[in-house]
């Protein structure tokens, strides 16, 4: 626990150079070298740095703090931090040139005391604020696989914390490790957020159908994103998430054009076509829809109306002047139109 406590003396005014390179710090360094600062001006900014960092936490006699601009600077970081982690000094060197946040030299410190998340720290050529509180949250698993060098942003590696919490909860931490080792894989940030999207859609259920000669299950993610590239469609995104629900089950007709076909759990009917569409989302060709509505019957799913039409109905039959229209299903948006 890096945390020092001290009464500090009302710091003389700081020069406007001495604020924005000191940020918050300004005051206190300003009581121990009085304007213009010199000794903390002239510094390098790895020193500038050190200093900072002891004051962030709230550290040892002020007079003691004259070391760090002085001598060899490995030695002057033993010398005011004595319980310095390993890889601070290196990193000192790579901080830019204005002082972080209190918070943020605490936040490294406890970084550098884990051996995962050091590893990324000793190999970056830059280390930014924004840097130190993303590594703090990425799952450790990602970066026991590589996935360090990702240098992921606060929000990035919040939202690959959330998806990792939310698959460990679905399907246990031995999962969420091995989904995260493959992220830590990937090769840029999209490849991972790609990888990241498609492990928090579950693997699909079992397909309620066997299909037949002319109707083939998706059955998988991976038969949907085939089919997805052949018939050119939504498949590989939205479409996956509706079959991971179980409300939702794919098929491909192979007969008259082709088509992909969707299919919707209904209160009433039970399995019902809710649309079918052939490549490019064109339209079933009005000649090929009987016998794929005659296939889909076969395989007792229900084609035509669905069970709002059916209440929608019931609910005006009382009116005076009802007509009932039925329903033909082959000409219907069913089909594209």
């Amino acid at each position: 626990m890096y945390v020092w406590t001290g009464p500090w003396a009302r710091a003389r005014d700081p020069t406007p150079l001495l604020r924005k390179l000191a940020g918050e710090f300004a005051d206190r360094i300003a009581l121990l070298w009085p304007a213009p600062h010199g000794p903390f001006l002239l510094a390098d900014a790895s020193r500038r740095h050190l200093i900072c960092l002891v004051l962030s936490l709230e550290g040892p006699a002020p007079a003691a703090l004259a070391e760090a601009v002085d001598g060899p600077f490995k030695a002057a970081v033993r010398s005011v931090l004595p319980s310095a982690p390993d890889g601070l000094i290196r990193a000192l060197g790579r901080m830019g040139e204005d002082a972080w946040a209190a918070a943020d030299y605490r936040l490294l410190l406890s970084l550098l005391d884990d051996a995962d998340r050091r590893k990324p720290l000793r190999h970056a050529e830059v280390i930014t604020p924004a840097d130190v509180q993303g590594l703090a949250v990425i799952p450790t698993a990602v970066l026991r696989a590589g996935g360090g060098w990702l240098a992921l942003n606060p929000g990035q590696a919040a939202l690959l914390a959330e998806a990792y919490a939310a698959i460990s909860r679905r399907d246990g931490q031995a999962a969420a490790d091995l989904a995260a080792e493959r992220w830590g894989r990937a090769g840029n940030l999209k490849a991972l957020f790609d990888k990241v999207s498609d492990d928090v859609i579950a693997d699909l259920p079992a397909q309620p159908f066997a299909g037949g000669p002319t109707l083939r299950p998706l059955r998988s993610k991976a038969a949907m994103r085939d089919a997805a590239l052949r018939f050119r469609n939504c498949l590989a995104s939205v479409k996956i998430a509706s079959a991971a629900s179980g409300d939702y089950a794919y098929l491909e007709w192979t007969g008259g054009d082709g088509a992909v076909v969707e299919l919707t759990r209904d209160a009433v009917y039970g399995w019902r076509l809710n649309e079918a569409l052939q490549r490019n989302n064109e339209a079933v060709a009005k000649t090929h829809r009987p016998a794929l509505a005659a296939d889909l019957e076969a395989m007792g799913v229900h084609v035509g109306r669905t069970r709002w039409d059916l209440i929608s109905a019931l609910s005006a039959a009382a009116q005076p002047g009802f007509r009932h229209e039925p329903v033909d299903p082959l000409n219907d948006d069913l089909f594209g139109y």
